[in-house]
């Protein structure tokens, strides 16, 4: 829970002593007043004892809650999260090596050791990830940040020629500080959506990972663990260089890990994906490129942040507010004589509860108008994003419609111009001429801009077709058809591209990138450290 004006509950530390004074202090001439109006209802006949002090009171109490209402809304408290989308214009991959003793164990392809088979694995991927930012994270008894994001790959293949345990002096395994730590390379304004793919055999001394995954979960960022070695155990020798124990791949004990983790954030409705690999299995690879999304493609992500409750205690500040008033003006027991007044005002209360909780498509779709205005453009996309799926999934074409199109304009606000043409081309051929209308305009708009005149004259004519007498259609029109023909002339200037033969200065270039490449070995097997301390339990 956080409160972004924490001063505004003074208020209400000063409220609840008046209220509670007031409710349980008694004064004479209350009691007098009360007695001469029952007398006074007696001798009319009146069926009903009119309790001046006591709806008094209540009316007090009721008043005085809603401005303790309206206060913790003016407060801005927040508790729990939810996964709300955001555009991202790519994926960026950080990459966690278990560094651990117990990876070198020889039980990897062609006998060779977990580490070097992870490494090996690693270079094989990076081969077809297409430039797609990397990270690289070292795990061992503490997680280290070896190489920050970036897309240069002869460093980070520099770093794997050299991987051991002796790259780091924490004692022990612990994939859960690796993955944090992987986590936090990920800044929360960075434009790429974020992974994490970790390459172990499972052996950790901590137990960290159930509340690493978690956070990652929370955080929106998926996890692939990656699995390395045989699951039938083998000796290897612990940090000290003497000591025997027996290691493995604990796939079962991953497994039951992930499983134990998506329980815990089954409420979740966009619950980030969690999962496990084995990197023997046919295939493993290209699943894990399957999550790349490259920078040409737009693609939705999600973010976990906290939910702000003002809503809810504006709602409960105004329903107090209105039965502060009816409990006190209005004879209810005439209108519901078998019910009692409590039971009438809860019976209200529940009701209007209902109808203002409404949360139809409809009123989504002008809560995500309204946030668009605010220019709340997350709050926007999360609530079209829902309409479009439930309408979908109800086959309700012409809310989907409105959806799409809602999304489309959003996304042309935030210039994220292909995902918002893939929205606008999505809404159907029969839909309405309103919506089709401006979604042609919008999408001629958009090709205008990025410079394909050829499909802004396309949209425009279809615009016309549907309207011909809007007039900013074919202003657009004109000026898109007179910037193809100038693009069109600009086209016919000869160019002679010339192909030289240029094998030395390639060579040369080789020549360099090797150099670079046996620096960056240099400098982090000059990391290396021999250790005097007992490490017989570190592996």
């Amino acid at each position: 829970m956080s409160c972004e004006r924490p001063y505004a509950l003074f208020g209400i530390l000063i409220i609840i002593p008046i209220l509670l004074f007031i409710f349980f202090h008694k004064k004479e001439a209350d009691i007098t007043v009360d007695a001469e109006l029952a007398a006074h209802n007696r001798k009319s006949g009146k069926r009903r004892l009119f309790n001046y002090t006591r709806l008094s009171k209540v009316k007090t109490l009721l008043f005085g809650l809603a401005w303790c209402m309206l206060l913790l809304a003016y407060s801005k408290i927040y508790w729990g999260t939810t996964l709300t989308p955001v555009q991202k214009n790519g994926t960026a991959v950080s990459f966690v090596f278990d560094i651990s003793n117990s990876m070198l164990a020889k039980d990897g392809p062609e006998n060779t050791t977990r580490l070097n088979a992870a490494a090996t694995y690693a270079k094989r991927v990076m081969e077809k990830m297409d430039g797609t930012p990397i990270s690289v994270v070292l795990a061992k008894g503490d997680g280290i940040t070896a190489i920050p994001i970036t897309e240069d790959y002869v460093m980070i293949e520099s770093l794997l020629d050299v991987m051991s345990p002796a790259l780091m002096t924490s004692p022990g395994t612990s994939l859960g500080k690796g993955i944090l730590k992987a986590r936090e390379t990920f800044s929360s304004n960075y434009s790429n959506a974020g992974r994490i793919w970790v390459f172990t055999d499972g052996e950790e001394t901590d137990s960290h990972l159930k509340t690493a995954l978690l956070e990652c979960m929370k955080s929106g960022i998926p996890v692939s663990i990656i699995g390395f070695g045989e699951e039938t155990e083998t000796e290897i020798l612990a940090g000290d260089g003497k000591t025997v124990v027996k290691s493995a791949l604990r796939a079962k004990k991953i497994q039951e890990t992930i499983e134990a983790s998506q329980k815990n954030m089954a409420f979740y409705k966009n619950q980030t994906p969690v999962v496990y690999i084995n990197s023997l299995d046919r295939g493993s690879a290209l699943n894990l490129l399957s999550q790349l999304k490259y920078k040409e493609d737009q693609i939705i992500a999600y973010e976990a942040k906290p939910v702000p409750r003002y809503k809810l205690f504006i709602l409960l500040g105004i329903l107090l507010f209105a039965a502060s008033f009816i409990i006190t003006e209005f004879d209810l027991s005439r209108l519901f004589p078998e019910l009692k007044k409590a039971g009438t005002v809860a019976l209200v209360l529940c009701i209007t509860m209902i109808f203002v909780s409404c949360n139809s498509d409809t009123v989504k779709i002008l809560k995500g108008a309204y946030s668009c205005n605010q220019k709340q453009y997350s709050h926007a996309v999360s609530m079209f994003n829902d309409v479009s799926e439930s309408a979908a999934k109800e086959k309700n074409q012409e809310v989907l419609d409105y959806a799409l199109y809602d999304l489309g304009t959003v996304y042309a606000v935030l210039d994220e111009n292909q995902a918002a043409l893939e929205k606008y081309n999505q809404i159907a051929n029969d839909s309405s001429d309103r919506i089709k209308f401006a979604s042609y305009y919008n999408a001629g708009v958009i090709y205008h801009k990025i410079g394909e005149y050829d499909q802004a004259m396309e949209n425009f004519k279809k615009a016309l077709e549907i309207d011909s007498t809007n007039l900013e259609a074919k202003i657009n029109l004109e000026l898109s058809i007179q910037q193809a023909e100038v693009d069109a002339k600009h086209n016919q200037s000869d160019v002679l591209p010339t192909q030289e033969e240029q094998s030395d200065s390639q060579d040369m270039e080789k020549e360099v990138f090797q150099r670079i490449k046996e620096n960056d070995q240099k400098q982090w097997k000059s990391t290396e450290s021999n250790q005097d301390q007992n490490l017989a339990g570190d592996y």
